[in-house]
């Protein structure tokens, strides 16, 4: 086994050496030529989830192939599933050890549990069956909400399922295929919409007006989550899709105590609702269950929170920030999701019990603001390029408050404090200090040496205090890199923009050389 080991080594040694990543890069996708060399272990290891993910893909999409490509030839957002090979190798690029075992993990229980959602979508979708009874009859239990709220709500109404209406035909294509939204805010813009409106309800009104949502539930959760800008696109939607629907409003001063009684009452009200349209009762014992596994959920991310802080930061890049998102949205309270949390935890931990870190670690980076949809691999390219780890964003520190499951009372409080603290949601909302303060403590706390700072150029409200942001980092000492981008349209800033600003910092400001010149400057604006 040792002299295996050493053979891996040295033939390791020798491809670092004469080969550099983007030798591996087709010129001008940066699609991979063939499958990346880490090692005999992490490349077999790769391999062999790589094959995984293939079987999971083959497992949906063979027992119902007419209905599956029924639904790519209805909906133009449906196509970029088919690269989520490619999307998944992009999201674990470079990655060795426990960080790629944790990383392909959480990307194919993704995959699996989108797959699963996608059969039942399909088999009620209206488009795909106009007049189907059972179809009608799969519509009277499920419950559609709005992305942003979490699916948590659900848990109450066992013989249902929860659906975030936004998650299949928006987000999660804008992540994969970054040109997925441009034709939808193209389609916005014609209609005589604000062209200035952040892309991600641009992204949906578009997807509104060209009738490209699947038409599914008996009732629909909407609500003033993030920005008004998502209101506007709220009441496209409502208009376009005709589903019952009622506003969840979610107060903004979230920190504040005397707001928590009209938010529990918009909690209680959003429940009177779902059971008028399903027919069911609220099931306290079931909700109480599913809270009591969304505390599970958090405790383990609270321990990966805790590794990052070691010197041997095991888990990172957007199979971090990417997970957690989904898992807070859409399967918050899932058993399986808590399943594979604690096995992809006990997998970091030994990593960190050995005192190993494969990947080479300049910078400690704080990552604040929205990520960029259209680079979910940024992450990776910091990393590979300049060394630059991100050991704690933004996006990763949402909906962490535990719920009190002693009383009905608390449990909706609890649910109330959730939604008030979700995605995009629990920084930008609450007034400046939320955003402001809690940076420079995640800086303290992780142990950083700089900040990244998304300059999202179409989010006002952020954008209201980046002088703030500059000043503080000034006033404490630290330096912060300042990264433009536009989250889902990649016409306005690219991906090779954003590794400009990277790039001109760390050779001005930090006096840095790259750890592979080759990545520097590429062109990757054709890619997927």
């Amino acid at each position: 086994m040792k002299l295996l080991d050493l053979i891996d080594q040295k033939l390791t040694e020798k491809l670092d050496a004469t080969h550099h990543k983007a030798d591996i890069l087709e010129e001008g996708t940066a699609i991979y030529k063939h499958r990346e060399w880490r090692g005999l272990k992490d490349t077999a290891y790769d391999f062999s989830q790589w094959a995984r993910l293939w079987g999971i893909l083959l497992k949906w999409a063979v027992p119902k192939a007419p209905q599956n490509v029924k639904a790519i030839w209805r909906y133009r957002w449906m196509y970029h599933y088919l690269t989520v090979p490619s999307f998944f190798d992009r999201l674990c690029a470079n990655m060795k050890g426990a960080d790629l075992r944790a990383a392909r993990n959480n990307l194919n229980y993704l995959a699996s549990n989108v797959t699963g959602t996608f059969n039942t979508i399909f088999d009620a979708d209206r488009n795909l069956h106009p007049g189907s009874a059972k179809a009608e009859e799969l519509n009277k239990k499920i419950i559609c909400v709005d992305e942003l709220l979490p699916a948590l709500i659900g848990k109450g109404f066992p013989n249902c399922k929860t659906i975030l209406f936004q998650e299949y035909a928006m987000y999660l294509p804008s992540v994969i295929q970054q040109h997925s939204p441009v034709h939808y805010i193209n389609q916005m813009e014609i209609h005589g919409l604000p062209a200035d409106v952040c892309p991600l309800p641009s992204f949906e009104a578009g997807l509104a007006i060209e009738n490209d949502f699947p038409l599914i539930g008996c009732c629909m959760l909407t609500s003033n989550m993030p920005c008004d800008g998502s209101i506007m696109t709220s009441m496209i939607q409502d208009r376009r899709i005709g589903l019952p629907t009622q506003p969840l409003n979610i107060p903004l001063r979230w920190k504040r105590e005397e707001v928590q009684e009209y938010a529990v009452a918009e909690m209680q009200s959003a429940i009177e609702f779902i059971e008028k349209h399903t027919g069911e009762k609220f099931d306290w014992d079931a909700f109480k269950e599913g809270c009591e596994i969304w505390n599970e959920q958090n405790k383990a991310k609270f321990e990966k929170w805790d590794m990052n802080r070691t010197s041997i930061p095991p888990h990172t890049g957007a199979s971090a920030w990417l997970y957690r998102i989904f898992e807070h949205q859409a399967v918050c309270g899932e058993q399986e999701a808590l399943d594979n949390d604690r096995k992809v935890n006990k997998i970091l931990e030994e990593q960190v019990a050995k005192g190993i870190c494969p990947k080479e670690i300049r910078h400690r980076a704080i990552i604040w603001n929205t990520p960029c949809n259209n680079y979910a691999n940024f992450n990776n390219w910091l990393l590979e390029c300049w060394g630059i780890d991100s050991v704690c964003e933004m996006i990763d520190l949402h909906g962490s408050e535990l719920i009190d499951t002693s009383t009905h009372e608390t449990m909706l409080y609890g649910l109330a404090k959730m939604y008030q603290t979700s995605t995009m949601r629990a920084h930008t909302k609450g007034g400046y200090e939320v955003m402001y303060d809690d940076l420079w403590r995640k800086y303290e706390e992780f142990h950083g040496d700089m900040i990244i700072m998304f300059d999202q150029i179409s989010c006002k409200g952020v954008g209201a205090i980046s002088g703030l942001f500059e000043e503080g980092a000034r006033q404490r000492g630290i330096k912060m890199c300042i990264v433009r981008q536009d989250l889902m349209d990649p016409t306005s800033i690219s991906r090779k923009d954003m590794r400009r600003d990277v790039n001109v910092f760390m050779q001005n400001v930090m006096g840095e050389e790259p750890l592979d010149p080759t990545l520097v400057d590429f062109d990757d604006d054709l890619s997927w």
